[in-house]
């Protein structure tokens, strides 16, 4: 829209960020799909892999920087991530692998 005044003139300039643009119905359920391994094994046996993942992403990938926010041993963290891994049927070694469940967390939540 542009030409009017507090309009934006450049999608650089929208409000909002580019993982919500995308948030259609479709990819939230794709998403959800994604994670469901993880989040029903987390409902079945009372883990918090979940969790630990979220944690561990968001200090990118540092096993002690996460252990310390969430009060764990580094330990549980690297075996919590193992399992998370084996869940998704992703290594999370690989950047791209992060990125993709990362936006699957944000978009199924």
């Amino acid at each position: 829209d542009r030409g009017r005044p507090g309009t934006a003139t450049d999608i650089a300039d929208a409000p909002g960020d580019l993982l919500g643009d995308l948030a259609t119905p479709a990819a939230r359920a794709r998403a959800g799909a994604e994670l469901e391994r993880l989040r029903g094994h987390d409902a079945r046996h009372g883990t918090a892999l979940t969790a630990t993942l979220v944690a561990w992403l968001e200090h990118d990938g540092a096993h002690e920087a996460t252990a310390r926010a969430l009060g764990l041993h580094r330990h549980t963290i690297r075996a919590r991530i193992a399992l998370a891994q084996q869940l998704l049927g992703r290594d999370l070694s690989s950047f791209p692998e992060r990125a993709a469940v990362w936006a699957a967390l944000r978009l199924s939540s």
